[in-house]
């Protein structure tokens, strides 16, 4: 339940934006801020959120998270002022971000540990169904009752996961009694995340004033982090995170894999309206294909893993996403809308594969002490990805049409700019590929060391 409402916090929410611009007419600040803002917040503080489920336990910070969205829900609700809805929205996204990490954290905690693979899939399911179900449920909301209901919806949700948790969890103890979070380096990290994503988000628009300081306060709170780390006794991210190459291995995995789905996510509705004349109502079926092949494809995935082992199933679940973009890159260049489905079939389910195997042998490998914090890096890696996606993969899709434009014309350059983007992502799908075969060797190497 936490991990859908945490999906259901992007997704529902941002169908509301149009009906929050009629509300507030007039207003200062940008009402897409209402969902970045809720996203950036995920981003900042999940990694110190993950370490204070080491320390504090994890079911006290998975409570203080629902308590944090039911909360920020509340306060959207009755929010009289943008402003206000976008501070809300802030408090929601804190609180989501330890329902995005301590039910990964969890997982070893609960299950067995041949039993791992399939939860990860559950997980992926339940996160593509809160990402699925989100615009279909906040829209027929918005419509009857209008944009403040969807906030006032979550309320109840929340509060019966809140309930539940308090039921059915027990806290695991603090580690050490005289270990407490590193504020200070928590700061630093969430203002460094935080800036990036601006960042990010700004150099879209071309490079001015904004890119500067942003570009400044990134690097400055990254040294000031580096530099609080190496002088504390309890650091948010332990350094033995950062020597294993296994876990640098699979969270560059996650990242690349993110950035390839957040690239359909945003340049398939171009190539849908622009290149094929699909209506947004018909746009808008043909992308549900991707989340619902997704939701089907996650416990399968799970189930594939532990059959395969975490290592071999990252293997092939890279190889079937290298297959998945070069389809993207070719099957809708000749065979448009069929072609396309066709692609963005193969590519949620090759995804759901990668995600479960990757959090399998990352979690299966975190030390008991490490587990809320290597959940926190896992999560920020998959949104740093997504992050980047939302820039990189926008900026060579409209520079190869631009390109285009000189030797084709309407939906021909469209259908360029698609082929040329997956293409991109056909390379970084074979560096997963190449990443993977690394990462079950060298954890495959570990084990034998370790057992010798």
């Amino acid at each position: 339940m936490s991990i859908i409402l945490a999906a259901l916090g992007i997704s529902s929410a941002a169908v509301t934006l149009p009906a929050v611009s009629v509300s507030f007419q007039g207003r200062s600040l940008d009402p897409t801020l209402v969902v970045a803002v809720y996203i950036l917040a995920i981003t900042a503080l999940i990694v110190p959120v993950g370490r204070a489920g080491d320390l504090y336990g994890k079911r006290a910070v998975l409570v203080s998270g629902l308590s944090l969205f039911s909360l920020g829900a509340f306060l959207a609700f009755v929010a009289p002022t943008l402003p206000v809805l976008i501070a809300s929205r802030f408090v929601q996204g804190a609180g989501a971000a330890a329902m995005m990490a301590m039910p990964l954290a969890s997982v070893r905690d609960l299950v067995s540990s041949g039993q791992i693979g399939r939860w990860m899939g559950v997980m992926g399911t339940m996160s593509a169904i809160g990402t699925a179900s989100g615009p279909a449920i906040g829209g027929a909301v918005v419509a009857s009752f209008g944009w403040r209901a969807v906030y006032l919806l979550q309320i109840p949700i929340a509060l019966v996961a809140l309930m539940l948790c308090l039921m059915c969890l027990q806290n695991s103890k603090r580690l050490d009694k005289q270990e407490a979070i590193d504020l200070p380096g928590a700061g630093a990290l969430a203002i460094c995340f935080g800036a990036f994503t601006l960042l990010l988000s700004d150099m879209a628009n071309g490079f001015d004033t904004s890119v500067v300081t942003l570009t400044a306060l990134a690097g400055v709170s990254f040294v000031a982090f580096l530099a609080i780390e190496a002088n504390t006794d309890s650091p948010i991210i332990p350094p033995s995170l950062l020597r294993s190459q296994h876990l640098l291995a699979c969270l560059a995995m996650n990242a690349i894999v993110s950035l390839v789905m957040m690239g359909i996510l945003l340049v398939g509705p171009f190539f849908l309206v622009e290149g094929l004349g699909l209506t947004t109502a018909q746009m808008g079926l043909v992308l549900s294909v991707g989340p619902i092949s997704s939701a089907l494809s996650g416990i399968p995935a799970g189930w594939f893993t532990e059959r395969m082992g975490a290592g071999r199933a990252m293997i092939a679940g890279a190889l079937a996403m290298v297959v998945a973009c070069a389809a993207m890159a070719a099957l809708p260049f000749f065979f448009g809308l069929g072609g396309f489905i066709l692609a963005f079939v193969l590519l949620a389910p090759s995804y759901q594969v990668i995600l479960a195997a990757l959090n399998t042998a990352v979690m299966e490998n975190a030390s008991e002490q490490d587990r809320g914090v290597t959940s926190g890096v896992l999560n920020l890696s998959r949104n740093f990805g997504f992050i980047l996606g939302a820039t990189s993969v926008s900026t060579v899709f409209w520079s190869l049409a631009s390109f285009g434009t000189g030797i084709a014309d309407g939906a021909r350059i469209i259908s360029f700019a698609l082929a040329g983007t997956f293409a991109m992502c056909f390379v970084l799908a074979v560096g997963v590929v190449l990443l993977a075969v690394f990462s079950h060797r060298n954890n495959m190497t570990r084990i034998e060391t370790g057992h010798s």
